[in-house]
């Protein structure tokens, strides 16, 4: 499996590295790479509205994108805030089993981002590996600690861990992706 790890208005290149090396622990015998190129957000995405961009122009750019790029999964980390349809933010979004993702940082950071990096990193984690899951086909799960399971504040994201439940990496197995056992949660 090909994975590309995007910033959108991101400026820590740390962070992607640091990112693509969870990734390669998390799914092993994937090949996952940052592209080095920093995608600029189109003002057309821009809500004035709301002062957000809206996630499904995101989604449907960065669809284009993954065709152009030729690999199984895009994940777009962005520096924006954004927002779906119905809810007043997002952290995330994919198009489920699509192989698109985009991760929202702004509302991950405690404050300025330096502060609290291991916590702020930690979340990023998270809210990738949920996005990642959805975008390989996985819908929101209600197993405890599941990274899988919907987060619709900073505490949600900081209850569940960065593992997938058994029946999440199962599902994912039969999907022909594996996930480390470092990244299943232990019963």
């Amino acid at each position: 499996m090909r994975i590309a790890v995007q910033g959108l208005a991101y400026p820590s290149l740390d962070d992607l590295a640091w990112l693509r090396e969870r990734l390669e622990e998390a799914v092993p015998g994937a090949t996952v790479v940052v592209l080095p190129a920093q995608l600029q957000p189109n003002i057309e995405w821009f809500d004035w509205s709301r002062m957000q961009y809206r996630s499904e122009l995101v989604l449907q750019a960065a669809r284009e994108l993954r065709r152009g790029y030729g690999v199984d999964v895009l994940v777009i980390v962005a520096g924006v805030d954004a927002y779906a349809d119905g809810l007043n933010f997002v952290f995330g979004e994919a198009v489920l089993g699509g192989g698109v993702a985009v991760v929202y940082t702004p509302r991950l950071a405690t404050g300025p981002a330096s502060e609290d990096r291991k916590l702020y990193r930690e979340r990023l984690l998270k809210e990738v590996l949920h996005e990642l899951g959805h975008a390989l086909g996985l819908q929101h799960c209600t197993t405890s600690g599941c990274v899988m399971n919907f987060s619709n504040s900073i505490a949600d994201v900081d209850a569940k861990q960065y593992r997938f439940c058994r029946r999440c990496a199962a599902t994912l197995a039969s999907r022909g992706v594996r996930v480390a056992r470092a990244y299943v949660l232990e019963a």
